[in-house]
């Protein structure tokens, strides 16, 4: 999972990079698309496999944990949508700033928490 969070994180800052004031016209707003449709193939398969993970670990909070992925996935398909359609009003620093937020601020909250979860069930065994 460390490693898949990595490439997450390498793909945010792809985003952050095409989107870096570049959001106000049309080949800013096609790349910082790409890139976010990039992210969210990407994560997109890293929360089938982390759900995957956590079944396998009896998890009992993966429905929450499932709500949360399918919460982040729509938010960011919203956001593919109104740049694919060049009507996002929302300012190129306040875009850098959730995508940003939301995938880090998953990795360290909700994921930490399935992460004391697996370390505890294999020290017991």
């Amino acid at each position: 999972m460390d490693r898949e969070h990595a490439r997450c994180i390498d793909l945010i800052e792809a985003f952050r990079v095409a989107a870096a004031g570049h959001l106000c016209d049309s080949a800013g707003l096609d790349a910082a698309r790409r890139t976010l449709e990039d992210l969210l193939d990407y994560t997109q398969d890293h929360f089938a496999n982390e759900e995957s993970l956590l079944a396998s670990y009896h998890y009992p909070q993966l429905a929450e944990h499932r709500a949360r992925h399918r919460e982040l996935t729509g938010a960011v398909l919203k956001l593919i949508k109104e740049i694919a359609e060049h009507r996002s009003g929302t300012p190129p620093l306040k875009l850098n700033l959730f995508v940003t937020v939301w995938l880090l601020e998953h990795i360290m909250t909700e994921d930490w928490k399935y992460a004391r979860f697996i370390i505890a069930q294999r020290e017991k065994t």
